[in-house]
């Protein structure tokens, strides 16, 4: 069975979500409130401003634009820092992945080749668009892009999976 190496946006969005700390839905709540908090802030100094006589009404427009620009400066930022991890990615992902009875071979830029044994592997975690086999050391895995694959076509890899490696969990 073999894999392309290189991933798109949507296959590292998927891995992004598939690698989500345990606390990340507490920190997007924490940010949420804070965020709240911030925004009741301004818009209550905002009022204060505008009280004024003579109203102040350009001051806080101006601020106001201010945040906004930030804001989408910050979106604009996040894309641009994430197509470009992708791309770096990509370079140093092999270009073929293949599974063998002994491991994973990796057929990289130049000839080069690696393989990985089973015995290296702790189990694997499946999503729409990749499959994750996870390596023993540390938080490392191998991503397998599978959104091609039909769920009869990944049947044979989820068996393969299940018979190299010794606690397959997904």
């Amino acid at each position: 069975m073999q894999f392309t190496g290189k991933l798109n946006e949507e296959d590292m969005s998927e891995v992004r979500k598939m690698t989500r700390s345990s606390a990340y839905w507490l920190n997007a709540v924490l940010y949420v409130i804070g965020l709240s908090f911030v925004t009741a802030r301004a818009w209550k100094v905002t009022f204060a401003v505008l009280a004024r006589t003579p109203s102040d009404w350009q001051f806080a427009a101006i601020i106001w634009a201010a945040m906004a620009g930030l804001i989408l400066w910050a979106l604009y930022n996040q894309r641009q820092t994430r197509a470009k991890q992708l791309t770096q990615l990509n370079a140093t992902r092999p270009d073929q992945t293949t599974f063998t009875n002994d491991g994973m071979k990796f057929d990289g830029p130049n000839g080069a080749t690696a393989l990985v044994p089973w015995g290296n592997f702790k189990g694997w975690r499946e999503g729409r668009r990749v499959m994750l086999v996870e390596r023993n050391e540390g938080n490392r895995f191998v991503m397998l892009p599978v959104a091609k694959l039909s769920d009869v076509e990944r049947l044979p890899i989820r068996q393969f999976l299940q018979s190299h490696i010794a606690t397959a969990s997904r």
